[in-house]
């Protein structure tokens, strides 16, 4: 089999496993040539792009540039700041805590973090275009109004936690927050208990809104695990899948910090503009964020894909989840109003716990199968699960403000392929 690089001229055929997918004999120019458009049409300034089947990489291309202004060319090794693509590691190690029988799925979240027992409720309407922005990379925190309008009637339990049912908010630098670090709170659960003095935006269970929910999950790690969260993700999948350069954080030591691909966004021209190499979402060098904190690589990430597409279990054959609680990761759990509000982001998907999964073709447009599930970060990586066929596909790109088209251009590549 050959696999694409950078600078390949010849597109070879791969050879991979059969399943239910027929794949054969696969001719992979349409995906390259997407990556390719990307960089030269849209102006991201490199991507990279890895495909697993069954354990086996089927297909990997990167082109373009990880620093324009020092003019350095992609080379593969590059590390992101992955910001949201943590909610699926986050939500997989509450999920291994969940098969240890840490807590139910009903628990109320007040059970294990008491200050969240009666939470205050805003009167002001729901607005999703708020959600909107951050989901597709154009926001970093969101502006909240909140008019108290007394306490929520219900508690918020687990499963509203990992389906962004909570009612909490994106902000970062409200008051309660701001207060905390003030105070000198610093470490992961001090700063989450601190998020109890938001205002609901609704009653739990009711609506969908994107949030620092899974922050919140990142807590209740440490405290059903004993672990700093880190250090749990590390002993519990890192290790085991061999994720050598996934951490909380910007590299520090010289050698990870040199690989760090540069951070753009896109200015009014859509030409990637240069900001700082930070990450706002870990709120202070303690505080880890479940939600947005990691840092990571393609061949890492594609690993952790990988397990998830096979049940669970990783190309070394450790096994990360059982192959019941990857189906109920992908099983959507939206219902009602919930579901309208996910369409309006994800038009064809619902989400399930901390994963959008596939529902309807029509509405999507998508050749992905329907129960295709994954997520996507700020700066535009994403990734796409297929546990019918065990395929999995991680893309990393490092520029902010990003469309929420170029996934479905992905996916229709790649299963146009084969």
């Amino acid at each position: 089999m050959k696999i694409l690089f950078q600078g390949d001229s010849i597109i070879d055929a791969g050879r991979a496993r059969d399943n239910d997918v027929n794949v054969g004999v696969m001719d992979f120019s349409k995906l390259k040539n997407c990556m390719e458009k990307f960089v030269q049409e849209y102006n991201i300034p490199g991507v990279d792009c890895m495909v697993y089947k069954d354990h086996e990489v089927i297909f990997r291309y990167f082109t373009g540039m990880s620093d324009i202004e020092n003019n350095k060319k992609m080379a593969g090794n590059e590390l992101y700041l992955i910001f949201s693509m943590t909610k699926m590691l986050t939500c997989t190690a509450a999920l291994q805590l969940f098969e240890k029988g840490k807590y139910l799925m009903s628990d109320p979240l007040s059970k294990y973090l008491p200050e969240f027992e009666r939470m205050k409720i805003s009167s002001n309407e729901l607005n999703i275009e708020d959600a909107a922005k951050i989901t597709t990379g154009g926001g970093f925190g969101e502006i909240v109004k909140n008019d108290r309008a007394g306490y929520a009637k219900k508690q918020i339990t687990i499963k509203d936690l990992f389906t962004m049912g909570a009612g909490l908010d994106y902000a970062l630098t409200d008051d309660a927050i701001i207060n905390a670090i003030n105070e000198g709170k610093t470490s992961t659960r001090e700063l989450v208990g601190a998020m109890s003095e938001k205002s609901l935006g609704f009653e739990p269970g009711t609506r969908f809104r994107y949030s620092l929910c899974h922050d919140v999950l990142g807590a209740l790690i440490e405290v059903w695990s004993g672990d700093k969260l880190g250090e749990y993700m590390r002993k519990n999948i890192f290790e085991p899948l061999n994720m050598k350069n996934t951490f909380f954080g910007v590299a520090k030591d010289e050698n990870k910090l040199s690989k760090m691909a540069a951070r753009y966004i896109f200015d009014e021209n859509r030409k990637p503009k240069r900001v700082p190499l930070e990450c706002t979402y870990n709120l202070t060098e303690e505080y880890e964020s479940g939600g947005a904190g990691l840092t990571s690589c393609t061949e890492d990430y594609a690993a952790f894909l990988d397990a998830l597409a096979c049940g669970g279990v990783g190309k070394n054959d450790k096994r990360i989840l059982s192959s019941k609680t990857v189906e109920l990761m992908g099983t959507n759990h939206l219902k009602g109003k919930q579901c309208d509000d996910f369409y309006q982001l994800r038009p064809g998907y619902g989400y399930g716990l901390g994963v959008r999964i596939h529902i309807d073709k029509a509405a999507s447009g998508s050749l992905s199968p329907i129960g295709e599930f994954g997520w996507d970060g700020a700066a535009g990586a994403f990734s796409m699960v297929d546990t019918k066929n065990k395929i999995s596909l991680t893309y990393f790109q490092h520029v902010h403000d990003w469309d929420v088209k170029i996934q479905t251009e992905i996916k229709n590549a790649l299963y146009s392929c084969i």
